[in-house]
């Protein structure tokens, strides 16, 4: 359980379902091998960086009731082993990488590593803004998954899918800072609450959502899918979208059930991780 929290493997394991949808979009033969060496790697670098971010915030971790039981911050594991733990992750990862393509893809591992805790963690304590240049690190595993298949990281049809990515965790943040408002003030971190109302927030969240709907679209018209369960399943994340947030802007609501927020948006991207993996491999 100690090692579950401070290696998070939800979210790495979605970092390396992100990889691998990346990968599979490339028109080219999948070798499940490839595929299994991306997964992992991107995994356990997911996992480092979530160690690595734990040792650097273990102060303000602990000022957090949601965080305060992380091994770090409250001192059920030491500094100095959570960190070797990261760095023995990151070099595992890093490995696997170099292992599962070109040496473009271990590349771009090791820039979302620097840029997630070298740039977003500290800009954290600076900037209630920092979502935006922290989403970057989000949108890079299936720039690595596309570089790995063999693919240019700035062909269009892989920026694009990082783009989607970007825009989902601008409002899942801010959706989530919502919720945790209280607390996050109580760690001494800026928020955006320190510049908007609540209410604003979620209207900007909002439109963000609706942004994520319209964009998902573009993967229908620029070409990207062309099986039709692809199709479909990406023409539902889309439309469920802008239904739900599209209607509310117009009607003027911003307030959303609670709940409702993260499980729309985490159906949207499971949906359109879905859409690429069915394309890529069916």
């Amino acid at each position: 359980m100690l090692m579950l929290t401070l290696f998070r493997p939800p979210i790495s394991a979605l970092a390396a379902l992100c990889a691998l949808a990346g990968y599979a979009l490339y028109p080219c033969r999948h070798d499940p091998a490839t595929a299994g060496l991306l997964s992992a790697g991107i995994f356990l670098l997911a996992s480092g960086c979530s160690a690595l971010n734990q040792v650097q915030e273990r102060d303000i971790d602990a000022r957090m009731e949601r965080t305060r039981r992380r091994p770090v911050a409250s001192g059920r594991l030491s500094v100095r082993t959570a960190l070797a733990l990261a760095i023995l992750l990151v070099a595992a990862a890093l490995l696997l990488l170099g292992l599962s393509g070109p040496p473009a893809a271990t590349l771009l591992g090791l820039f979302a590593l620097l840029w997630y805790n070298g740039v977003y963690t500290p800009l954290k304590k600076r900037t209630p803004f920092a979502a935006l240049p922290g989403a970057l690190c989000g949108a890079l595993p299936p720039l690595i998954g596309w570089t790995a298949a063999g693919g240019h990281p700035a062909d269009y049809r892989v920026v694009l899918v990082a783009g989607l990515l970007f825009l989902w965790q601008i409002p899942h943040f801010w959706f989530f800072a919502l919720k945790h408002r209280r607390d996050i003030a109580r760690a001494g971190l800026p928020t955006v609450f320190d510049r908007f109302t609540p209410q604003q927030v979620n209207r900007l969240a909002l439109a963000w959502v609706f942004s994520l709907a319209s964009a998902t679209l573009l993967l229908l018209a620029f070409g990207l899918l062309h099986h039709p369960a692809a199709r479909l399943i990406a023409l539902a994340a889309g439309s469920a979208l802008t239904a739900g947030a599209g209607l509310k802007l117009l009607r003027g609501r911003v307030e959303m059930p609670r709940g409702e927020p993260f499980g729309r948006l985490n159906l949207a991207l499971l949906l359109i991780l879905s859409s690429l993996l069915v394309e890529g491999f069916l």
